[in-house]
């Protein structure tokens, strides 16, 4: 069974970290469709290939998602604050895809997001 997440105001209140994949970023879950990724956070700069030397779906949307925030992005790091609708597509900016973002925001005791917000 998938999980199901639910926004709350207590989650607001909470700074998580995004850590991997060399990408870094402090990130806030600020409306139910509104994470903001605060300025500084330090993009993966090169896309995972396939085997075959191709670049994958995940990557593509990476490099879209990239390309409409460019005037937010100088040498690897943004340079304003940005809102994303959605932990996945904030995991696609940061780090071309890979692992889910759920699990790798994390706050200041390791918890992570997906513990948070998970409805039992």
């Amino acid at each position: 069974m998938k999980d199901t997440h639910k926004w709350s105001k207590e989650i607001s209140e909470i700074e998580f970290t995004f850590s991997d994949w060399g990408s870094f970023g402090k990130v806030f879950w600020q409306k139910r469709k509104e994470l903001l990724l605060k300025s500084g956070a330090k993009l993966t700069p090169d896309p995972q290939l396939n085997k075959d030397g191709t670049i994958n779906f995940s990557a593509k949307v990476g490099k879209a998602l990239r390309a409409d925030h460019a005037d937010k992005i100088k040498n690897d790091v943004t340079t304003e604050d940005i809102i994303f609708p959605s932990p996945n597509e904030l995991g696609i900016f940061l780090r071309y895809g890979g692992e889910n973002t759920w699990i790798s925001l994390k706050d200041k005791d390791g918890k992570t997001l997906n513990d948070w917000s998970v409805v039992k």
